[in-house]
């Protein structure tokens, strides 16, 4: 250990005053240490003030403005400062620092450590106000409750409470006092001690623990969302199952889906759940002029990303919704688009409690669900367009195939289309029955290099005057476009470098939004025809379709026109799956539940 050197000549000098005397513990005025010295009166203050520092003397107010000193009693200075080192340092490894409250005199003593907690210079001499002072505004007056307690009863106490240092920095501390008597004086002595560390530790795990609870009941909920959602035949259906199941958590107080209107680009309201009247309330509207398209829904719309604010309370761009935060009572909100393909079905808002919720983990968790809802409003759509009696027809023209799909000149067919299998990230899975073509022109066709969005083609099986084929597209805009607004293609025509395509719409959808988005895929893509027609589709299919969910339908239909029921089988359980990109088992329960359905649809 390393100790204080020698004291100089000055200081030794002036210590003699004490330590020569016949009473080194009798305490001294300044004057009357001057009179026994060769120096001014200042000058022999600033030595007691060092000597005082260094702990070879003792020193107190007297008075108003006067000060004595004192050597301690019953240790040479040697000793002394050697333990005064050893508490200086022990303070110091352990953030601790002490203090004494003199009851009939009225004044407070800080050691180092104290005076380093509260962040002031080793000279800082504290009295109570001020050092009650120190205390956070919250906190203060319970320091100052127990304080008085412990003087008037001599009840001990023990506390942790926040404190505001000299640089205005916050620590936590623990804080404690006892009452004892001795030297005539009646005292309070404590200890404080910096636990800024182990809060921020414990707020860290408790976070921690808050954040894994939300995701664990997060991923639950998008676990029931998706069975309800999945069972749900209508858009109304799932987007009010939606809210229901995130409004019914606890980590969430309500929710709502709107979609825009395409003219006020205002926020229209679909469902509400725990917050009947809010979007009215709230006048939210996607256009960036407007103040109710400044916050997150208006971003969302805009950008088509997640928006949310923490803290609504600390987000400058929430201003205008503060009133709403207060009376709905929530603290932190994020809104979800929901989008299929490039279709903006509507938002989803979500509001929390919780302050700083919606972390990475839970955003990415929440996104999620603006994806399985906006997959969800799509096959309803498409079935909806399968199943309806009254159907719109569009028939289009895209020239230029060859430039744009690089399909050679030598090749022409008509292809219809028997069933369209989304198998995600812009992947589809096609069969059809090509005609007017030869079989080694559609085996030649995937060779070659030059050829766009067309992954994969097997020939399954003769038919007639044509060829049922297998499809593996990846990307291909049109028909990504058709499946995100609700379509199905029922026929393509390649004829020379122009192609035609006929699709298929539900009436009571939107067909003109539908049409502007299609002919906006591709330049020089051209609407042909429209019509609306009255079609009467078999009971068997309807009551089937209606029954099947998405996963069980391409199970059935990969199944099947892979010669899955054939016998002997074209293609095994395990060729099918991987077609789909599942695994055997998940495929064979898909199909067993899809057969089970099918048997239901032809006895009852």
């Amino acid at each position: 250990m390393e100790y204080r050197p020698a004291l100089d000549d000055i200081y030794a000098e002036t210590l003699q005053v004490f330590t020569d005397s016949d009473e080194p513990t009798a305490p001294r005025t300044t004057p009357e240490v001057t009179a026994e010295l060769d120096c001014g009166r200042r000058a022999t203050h600033k030595r007691l003030q060092y000597l005082a520092e260094a702990g070879e003397l003792r020193t107190k107010k007297v008075g108003a403005g006067a000060r004595v000193w004192w050597c301690p009693a019953g240790v040479d200075p040697p000793d002394e400062r050697r333990l005064r080192e050893l508490l200086t340092n022990a303070e110091r490894l352990g953030d601790v620092g002490a203090w004494e409250y003199d009851i009939d005199d009225g004044e407070l003593f800080w050691t180092d450590g104290a005076r380093r907690i509260h962040g002031v210079e080793s000279g800082y001499e504290p009295e109570l106000e001020t050092a009650l002072d120190f205390f956070h505004p919250e906190d203060r007056p319970t320091m100052r409750r127990r304080f008085e307690t412990c003087v008037e009863t001599g009840a001990p106490y023990s506390a942790e409470l926040r404190l505001i240092t000299a640089a205005d920095e916050e620590r936590w501390v623990r804080v404690s006092g006892e009452a004892i008597s001795g030297a005539g004086h009646e005292l309070v002595r404590g200890y404080l001690q910096d636990i800024t560390a182990r809060k921020h530790r414990e707020r860290l795990l408790e976070s921690q623990r808050d954040n894994l609870e939300v995701l664990n009941n997060l991923n639950a909920v998008v676990r029931q969302l998706t069975d309800a959602v999945i069972d749900q035949s209508t858009r109304p259906e799932i987007e009010a199952a939606t809210c229901e199941q995130l409004s019914a958590s606890d980590s969430y107080r309500f929710a709502w889906i709107a979609t825009i209107d395409p003219v006020t680009l205002e926020l229209v309201p679909r469902v509400e759940h725990g917050c009947d009247g809010y979007l009215s309330d709230a006048g939210l509207t996607s256009n960036p002029t407007e103040p109710g398209g400044q916050g997150p829904a208006g971003r969302a719309v805009r950008t088509r990303e997640m928006q949310l604010s923490r803290d609504v309370y600390a987000d400058p761009d929430f201003e205008p919704w503060l009133d709403l935060a207060e009376r709905y009572g929530y603290r932190s909100m994020a809104v979800i688009p929901i989008v299929f393909g490039e279709t903006l079905y509507g938002v989803l808002g979500i509001y929390s409690e919780r302050v700083d919720a919606f972390g990475a983990a839970e955003r990415e968790v929440l996104e999620g669900i603006g994806e399985i809802v906006g997959h969800a409003i799509a096959a309803v759509e498409r079935k909806q367009a399968l199943l309806s009696d009254e159907i719109v027809e569009l028939s289009f023209r895209l020239t230029d195939t060859r430039g744009r799909i690089g399909i050679p000149e030598w090749f022409e067919a008509t292809v219809e289309f028997d069933s369209m299998l989304s198998l995600g990230d812009g992947v589809f899975l096609v069969y059809g029955t090509a005609t007017g073509v030869e079989r080694s022109s559609i085996e030649r066709l995937t060779e070659t290099a030059s050829l766009r969005y067309i992954d994969d083609i097997t020939v399954l099986r003769a038919r007639g005057e044509g060829y049922d084929i297998e499809m593996t597209l990846v990307d291909p805009p049109v028909l990504s476009t058709v499946a995100s607004v609700g379509g199905y293609v029922s026929t393509v025509t390649v004829t020379g470098d122009s192609t035609t395509m006929t699709v298929h719409l539900a009436a009571d959808g939107d067909v003109s939004g539908a049409i502007d988005r299609i002919t906006g895929v591709e330049a020089d893509m051209e609407m042909l025809r429209r019509r609306q027609t009255t079609r009467s589709p078999r009971s068997l299919d309807s009551r089937l379709l209606d029954s099947l969910t998405d996963r069980q339908r391409a199970a059935l239909d990969a199944a099947y026109f892979m010669g899955y029921f054939n016998w002997p089988r074209e293609n095994a359980g395990p060729a099918v799956a991987e077609r789909l990109g599942v695994s055997s088992s998940t495929f064979h329960q898909h199909l067993r539940k899809a057969e089970s359905k099918l048997l239901d649809a032809v006895f009852e």
